[in-house]
């Protein structure tokens, strides 16, 4: 009905997907994984220093709205996000936090 309902539903985990499907997703949330910790973290972080134009003054309003969506995603979860989802958002924050650390260097 809604993509918030989409979202509970997945939460609650009550389907079954095949051994193939299965096999695939949990390749995809592996470490070395496209949606793995490293690699989400590393788009995110890219996604937000190409919007602000490599400037970090403006990169504090996308961290922020990335916490904030962090959050908003939790309230639509309807619970705790996954643990992958919290070692994404600690992984981004390091990269954020190493980013400005090297900006105010240059």
């Amino acid at each position: 009905a809604n993509a918030d309902s989409m979202w509970s539903f997945l939460a609650d985990g009550n389907f079954t997907v095949d051994e193939e499907t299965q096999k695939q997703a949990q390749a995809d949330i592996a470490e070395d994984g496209y949606w793995g910790v490293e690699q989400t973290s590393d788009r995110i972080l890219d996604f937000a220093k190409a919007l602000s134009g490599n400037d970090p003054e403006k990169a504090d309003l996308l961290i922020d709205a990335f916490k904030k969506g962090f959050e908003d995603a939790t309230k639509s979860w309807g619970k705790d996000l996954p643990d992958i989802s919290n070692k994404t958002l600690d992984a981004a924050n390091k990269l954020f936090d190493e980013y400005y650390k090297s900006k105010q260097s240059e």
